[in-house]
């Protein structure tokens, strides 16, 4: 991977070339993250940009679920159309991370009591880490490794290879022992448990990064902000 302070990540694409030829040309958020590998702050569902352009049906967007079922919809539509466990894993992700707000539920809302009503717990949500779909993650030599799911954490990249019951070949066994190289962790996540556990058997693979999401954040954000409007197709989301 690039050493530099700035890592660019391609998602949601088999050709990372086209989108950060895309990006560049239109000038408007796309399917590409920049991220500050100085940064000790993680990648989180409420940092954008999103680009809900070929997310489908867009529409009002007023309250806390709506916006998630905005949120879990938009990134089945960067999955792989055909691959059924990375649309599994983006399902199982958003049930553990509402399993984790169920779960500190009192004590989330006792931290927001002195609000007035303005939070709710669920708002909480949105400080979860934002995974990125079809990530490509790049390399010295200036060609991306594919990986299904990427995540920033404060102290570096943490991916998702779902596993199914064929063996990896060669070179994809190359490619993931060079992303471990260069201190990428890779999370081995096996399709059929996926299927049959869920979010529980997520919960079992998933570093502490993952949980108890909300620390360190003051109070919760959105990531539906003014600037978001402008990257939905005119007549799109609404808030």
């Amino acid at each position: 991977m690039p050493t530099g302070q700035s890592l660019v990540i391609p998602f949601g694409t088999a050709n990372p070339e086209k989108a950060l030829a895309v990006a560049s040309r239109d000038g408007r958020p796309a399917n590409v993250v920049s991220i500050d590998a100085n940064d000790e702050e993680p990648l989180r569902l409420h940092h954008g940009p999103y680009d809900f352009r070929a997310t489908p049906g867009l529409g009002t967007a007023s309250d806390t679920e709506t916006r998630l079922t905005l949120l879990r919809d938009h990134l089945h539509a960067l999955c792989d159309l055909w691959q059924k466990a990375q649309h599994g894993f983006i399902d199982a992700y958003f049930g553990f991370i509402n399993g984790a707000l169920e779960h500190e539920q009192n004590a989330l809302t006792t931290e927001l009591a002195d609000y007035s009503g303005l939070y709710h717990y669920r708002d909480w949500a949105f400080s979860a880490l934002r995974p990125l779909p079809r990530a490509q993650i790049p390399t010295d030599d200036g060609s991306f490794i594919a990986i299904d799911f990427a995540f920033w954490t404060r102290s570096g990249l943490v991916t998702i290879d779902l596993i199914g019951a064929q063996t990896p070949t060669k070179s994809r066994r190359k490619q993931l022992a060079t992303l471990a190289q260069n201190g990428v962790t890779i999370i081995d996540v096996e399709s059929a448990r996926l299927s049959s556990g869920g979010a529980a058997y997520l919960e079992t693979l998933l570093p502490d990064p993952f949980h108890h999401f909300w620390q360190g954040e003051v109070l919760p954000k959105s990531p539906f902000k003014p600037n978001i409007m402008n990257a939905a197709a005119d007549g799109g989301v609404r808030f």
